[in-house]
């Protein structure tokens, strides 16, 4: 392929990544995964920026006397942008998972180290070069540590999509489900690029695998964005409708619904303002995700309206109000660590029946919330 319809694909990559990049940019919501998503664009545009300097400097526009120098620093930072770029996009995908996720745990420590060793082996090919060189008419050279470099980066990527998968298979939203399965194919990207890439280095293929990959993980996000409460981060009340008509014909046991109201609210926002108000609604449904999250077929929340939030879920009446009591024991612990206000909640249950629908749901777990928030109890 010529060398400038080589630089052309990858300026067309640097385009569009950047694009995404800027539209991520202006999202009204600052969450963790959006962060990460962001930190993904962001290393994959040095990654294609870095990949277009060196076809410029090496194949176009060639100085004599700095060829090799250039074309060393620029192709090992390819590879060392290509390691961050995917550690990056673990980092989104265990976001994704855990909605947020805790960075910290044996996950994470397996993370960091893989990066540490994804970064060292593009800098070890300075002085072995056993990842690529450059020979007669600096003719870019690829050697065995290349593949290895690719194979490793699969490796660490497919071990969080597998628990992508696994967290799609308890996941119960089903706009959450298919952003999950769609995130966990980043690892093929690279799989088809490797195997692409025996074509030869002519052929780009790394580089358009891993854009056509951000393009729908981007959509997929933007997407899922549309039914989630930005907030929150829960499910938003157009997708909690959408949900219960299909839950409602598509259960195989037991289903609940539990209404959840913030207690004190009013106070709250009178007292402290509306950014306490706001931390609040975000503290609780940070409780229930971490509440919900131990259930083996994951319960599905969402924000209903004000402070008020709704948990639809599977299961037996002792299932529900350990579930009940997990809430409950989640905003103590919330409220030990806070030295303003204290967080409690008032929760209505219902059990689905022959012959109701969503409102008549809603309405049935609203009626019982009234009768018990006076005492907080289920």
């Amino acid at each position: 392929m010529d060398a400038i319809l080589y630089a052309e694909i990858y300026l067309i990559c640097i385009v569009f990544d950047g694009m995404l990049l800027i539209w991520a940019g202006r999202s009204d919501t600052r969450s963790t995964s959006e962060m990460w998503l962001r930190r993904t664009l962001m290393s994959f545009l040095f990654n294609f920026v870095s990949n277009f300097f060196f076809t410029v400097f090496n194949r176009i526009f060639v100085i004599d006397g700095a060829v090799i120098p250039l074309s060393y620093g620029f192709k090992t930072l390819y590879f060392m942008t290509l390691a961050i770029g995917v550690f990056c996009w673990c980092g989104y995908a265990e976001t994704v998972r855990h909605s947020p996720a805790p960075e910290k745990g044996s996950i994470w420590l397996m993370l960091k180290i893989c990066l540490a060793i994804g970064l060292a082996l593009p800098v070890l090919n300075l002085f072995t070069h056993w990842m690529f060189d450059f020979g007669e008419d600096y003719a870019y050279q690829r050697h065995f540590l290349f593949q290895t470099e690719l194979a490793f980066l699969i490796l660490v990527s497919a071990v969080c999509s597998v628990r992508l998968l696994e967290a799609a298979k308890r996941e119960s939203a089903p706009a959450h489900r298919a952003h999950l399965y769609l995130t966990s194919t980043f690892p093929l990207c690279l799989l088809v690029a490797l195997i692409l890439s025996c074509a030869g280095e002519a052929v780009p293929v790394i580089c358009v695998c891993v854009m056509v990959e951000m393009l729908c993980i981007y959509m997929g996000t933007s997407r899922y964005q549309i039914s989630t409460d930005p907030l929150t981060q829960v499910n938003n009340r157009q997708n909690l409708i959408g949900f219960m008509d299909y839950k409602l014909k598509n259960h195989t046991g037991d289903l609940y619904l539990l209404m959840i109201d913030l207690d004190g609210f009013k106070s709250i926002n009178d007292t402290y303002g509306h950014l306490a108000g706001d931390k609040a609604l975000v503290e609780l449904s940070g409780v229930l995700k971490r509440a919900c999250g131990p259930v083996p077929k994951r319960p599905y929340i969402a924000r209903y309206g004000g402070d008020e939030f709704i948990v639809i879920t599977e299961g037996t009446e002792a299932d529900i109000r350990s579930l009940c009591e997990s809430i409950r024991e989640g905003l103590k612990e919330v409220s030990g660590k806070s030295d303003t206000y204290q967080l409690a909640v008032s929760i209505g249950l219902a059990k689905w029946k022959d012959g109701m629908d969503h409102k008549a749901l809603i309405a049935a777990a609203d009626a019982d919330l009234y009768q018990h928030k006076p005492r907080r109890k289920v």
